[in-house]
């Protein structure tokens, strides 16, 4: 790296997907955390598996719901 880069904080991309930010109150955010972890997911696999299905994506399937 020269003197005139400058470096990006965080870690760099490491895959196909971009970034998005979404709007929901805390308190869901919080759960979807911990409910996702307790099935052995994150809240990022878990929102992905929901909008796949939404779209109709062939063979999207609901990701398995917690207890």
């Amino acid at each position: 790296m020269t003197e005139t880069e400058k470096r990006r904080p965080g870690r760099p991309a490491t895959g196909e997907t971009t970034r998005h930010s979404v709007k929901m109150p805390d308190n869901r955010w919080d759960a979807l955390g911990e409910k996702a972890g307790e099935a052995g997911s994150d809240r990022s696999k878990v929102l992905n598996e929901l909008a796949a299905w939404y779209v109709r994506e062939p063979e999207a399937k609901l990701p398995k719901r917690p207890e």
